[in-house]
């Protein structure tokens, strides 16, 4: 018995010896919120959008905040989804109770980065830029900064817990970013993060599971190397969807030799991106560069393991080359290719109309607006069950695949009601066919299509999927415009953005 009692104290404490030097060690980890007291800001920014349902009505100004950190004497690096739509931006530094006018230099939403230039005229002294380190360990301990609008320098910790292909939350890639686990509380945008005494990266996003995202530095720096470079152009962006090819027979009728295991099946090529030149549906990519793409569209990275076949492609800056390796009619190829970029404006369904108004026409009360995913957004955030059915299809089916026959996809989208289009009230939400017989492939085809026929006294537009045709009497259009602009408050009938 008195040996069990001596075993029990000798175990407590060594439990506490162990409890003490762990402390110990997570106590001595670099705390680095003096040296980040010139390197790092807070971002006051004020935005203003337009309403998507009513195009011709700009939103009120609200507030938004985010962190960024210095990468030059006046620059700074933060997200881009904070400054979207911004009307005016305002930065806060340690030390200094005054904010400071900046503005933006480069805003890449397919990346989710931009870089601001402060007023140096109202700074009191340079920012100390960051060095960003290309560094990934696995498992590492790393810690964040970020400045409050009080003037305070808040720290976290947590641990790098993996990498991913990650969506961009402003885009429709999908990019590299580094996942922290552990996290004490939810992480602010541009949140800066450091292993060590190197920063790594600056938060993009956090979850309920204080699970956050990080845009890793090599994508930070390249894009600050192409932005010094001048005339910079953004990321690649994959122009083309694959799926899994583990099917024996597929592969069979394929015609490719059972030692040739590798490969995913190319289901669409698109008219945009990476790849939309040269791919045809039906290849079998194999690989790209000298990285093999294995059956479920994955390749092995030096430093960080498997990563999906994107990182490829969106890792590089547009302009850039490289080497598709296919099957196709029986046979390996290989096949160069140029590193493409395409904005979300130049989709068939832009993804986001971010910095813009939206386009829209108004004939009689009748509201022609250009097809977007904010669009189908006003229906519910589910597109798939929420918006209709006839809209979504376009967008699931056609949205990176803009032709000459067709750049925009046009909509009725409602009728304001006047005593000119009565009959016509509950018309909204069908896609415009033709005007006045001509086919309509821009929202901007309108104002041609308006001017032909000119001895009829109607212009008739006509709609998809048998929807009713619309008849306007055009000696009423004039009266009907200035009732509209009068009683719903519409200071200009039409807006289109060359």
């Amino acid at each position: 018995m008195k040996n069990l009692t001596t075993y029990k104290i000798f175990l407590t404490c060594f439990l506490l010896l162990c409890s003490l030097n762990i402390t110990s060690m997570a106590n001595e980890r670099l705390d680095l919120s003096e040296q980040m007291k010139d390197s790092i800001v807070y971002l006051s920014i004020s935005t203003s959008g337009y309403h998507t349902r009513e195009p011709w009505s700009q939103k009120n100004l609200s507030q938004n905040w985010a962190s960024a950190c210095a990468v030059g004497p006046y620059q700074v690096v933060t997200t881009a989804d904070k400054v979207a739509d911004a009307a005016f931006i305002k930065v806060l530094r340690y030390g200094q109770n005054e904010f400071v006018n900046a503005e933006l230099k480069v805003v890449d939403y397919q990346a989710n980065l931009c870089l601001i230039e402060l007023d140096k005229n109202q700074l009191k002294k340079p920012l100390t830029p960051l060095n960003f380190a290309q560094d990934y360990q696995k498992g590492a301990s790393v810690d964040s900064y970020w400045l409050t609008s009080a003037n305070r320098i808040v720290t976290k910790r947590g641990y790098l817990d993996h990498v991913g292909i990650e969506k961009v939350e402003t885009s429709y890639g999908n990019h590299l970013r580094y996942i922290i686990a552990d996290a004490s509380q939810r992480t602010s945008s541009g949140e800066l993060y450091c292993a060590g005494s190197s920063p790594i990266g600056i938060a993009c996003r956090s979850n309920m599971d204080d699970v956050s995202y990080l845009i890793p530095a090599e994508t930070i720096i390249k894009f600050l190397k192409v932005v010094d470079d001048g005339n910079y152009e953004g990321f690649g962006s994959v122009g083309f969807a694959v799926t899994q090819l583990l099917d024996p027979a597929m592969r069979s009728y394929l015609k490719m030799p059972e030692s040739l295991i590798n490969g995913v099946y190319v289901a669409d090529v698109y008219t945009l991106g990476t790849g939309s030149d040269v791919l045809e549906n039906g290849d079998v990519l194999l690989g790209i560069d000298d990285n093999e793409i294995d059956s479920y569209g994955l390749f092995v990275h030096p430093k960080y393991d498997q990563l999906e076949l994107d990182y490829l492609i969106t890792s590089k800056n547009a302009g850039q080359t490289l080497k598709f390796v296919i099957w196709r009619d029986g046979e390996k190829k290989e096949i160069t290719a140029e590193i493409k970029n395409f904005k979300e404006s130049d989709m068939l369904i832009p993804y986001h109309e971010f910095d813009k108004q939206p386009e829209y026409i108004i004939v009689a009360g009748f509201v022609f607006q250009k097809l977007t995913r904010d669009y189908l957004l006003e229906f519910g955030n589910d597109l798939a069950g929420d918006a209709p059915s006839e809209l979504y299809y376009y967008y699931r089916e056609f949205a990176f695949k803009p032709d000459e026959k067709r750049k925009d996809i046009v909509t009725l989208s409602f009728t304001l009601p006047n005593e000119f289009n009565v009959g016509y009230t509950s018309l909204g939400h069908m896609i415009v066919s033709t005007y006045n017989g001509m086919k309509i492939s821009s929202i901007e085809d309108i104002f041609a299509a308006q001017k032909l026929n000119p001895d009829s006294p109607y212009d008739i537009i006509e709609f998809e999927m048998d929807n009713p045709t619309l008849v306007i009497a055009r000696n009423q259009i004039q009266a009907a415009n200035s009732f509209i602009t009068a009683t719903y408050g519409v200071r200009k009938l039409a807006n289109i953005n060359n």
